[in-house]
């Protein structure tokens, strides 16, 4: 018998990889071709690849589980940080592409929140293991329900003698199984300004905190202005794995990252990376994916769960 984990992708994914072998270093289509995936005993990838390293123009991964490829477990929440321009919607466009096509849809859901209207994931609208949505009442109801829910896996996992979701998940059986969830919330700051949502978005990370990796959720926080005015500091800290493209400022960058730096980024997609584990900053930076090349990828992904 064939064991699914010795594959990196589906056979439409790989296909398609292959027919873009030509591209370039700086596509996202070689480091998909580069990349190796770190499967878990249950199937799951939750090592994604971001880029390539500055100094050694290699695949950088973000380790949410384990130790991969030379890189440290990294924390299980992110903070992203960027000026308008400098990448960091390409940046987050992959990373929803990376989860999908490393893991079955009963592995891994995507959630995404944008209060600027959803336009910069119009390309994987296709995606039917995401949803984007853009009202924030919407948003401070899915974080009160995170909330719950943790509560809910801590009361299952003390019931079945279990510590972690997979766990979980071997003793329920394929039709009850708890999803690993991704949620995304782009623009932060936009919905900051309100109390409630500020509120509710701390107690998420609290709980999310506390638990880690056996809660199943991981959280990545995306803004253009990390200033203490709009990221206060009783959220940033939260934030084990610091990542930013450029920034205006000296100073932005000391927020957001604890050193300078980001504000000295000179090249589109060019970031640099403080993760939880790794003993000294990575610069590294994001290959260029185009929209109609992220649509294609949509398309060979649905063909691949369609199977």
């Amino acid at each position: 018998m064939l064991n699914k984990n010795s594959f990196r992708y589906s056979a439409a994914i790989e296909a398609l990889i292959e027919k873009h072998a030509n591209e370039g270093s700086d596509s996202m289509w070689s480091v998909w071709r580069e990349r190796q995936v770190n499967h878990n005993a249950y199937g799951g990838n939750y090592s994604f690849v971001l880029g390539r390293t500055a100094d050694k123009d290699e695949p950088f991964y973000l380790n949410f589980e384990s130790a991969f490829e030379g890189f440290a477990a990294h924390a299980p929440y992110t903070l992203v940080t960027g000026m308008t321009g400098s990448g960091k919607s390409s940046f987050l466009r992959n990373l929803i592409l990376d989860i999908a096509i490393t893991n079955t849809p009963d592995l891994a859901a995507i959630k995404v929140f944008d209060p600027n209207g959803g336009w910069a994931f119009e390309s994987l609208k296709g995606l039917h293991r995401m949803r984007v949505e853009t009202n924030i009442e919407t948003a401070k109801s899915y974080l009160d329900g995170i909330t719950k829910s943790i509560e809910a896996h801590e009361r299952l996992f003390e019931t079945l003698g279990v510590k972690t979701l997979e766990e979980c998940n071997k003793v329920l059986g394929l039709k009850k199984r708890l999803l690993r969830t991704f949620v995304i919330i782009d623009e932060v700051a936009v919905w900051m300004i309100d109390d409630d949502f500020k509120e509710k978005l701390l107690r998420a990370l609290n709980a999310i905190s506390n638990k880690g990796w056996s809660t199943g959720y991981h959280l990545i926080l995306a803004t253009q202005w990390p200033d203490p005015r709009v990221l206060p500091k009783e959220v940033r800290d939260h934030f084990g794995n610091r990542i930013s493209l450029k920034l205006p400022t000296a100073e932005m960058s000391e927020y957001a990252l604890g050193i300078k730096g980001a504000e000295s980024l000179t090249d589109l997609g060019h970031m640099l990376a403080v993760l939880a584990g790794e003993p000294s900053p990575i610069y590294c930076w994001v290959p260029w994916l185009s929209d109609e090349d992220a649509e294609r990828m949509v398309t060979a992904i649905r063909v691949a769960e369609d199977r």
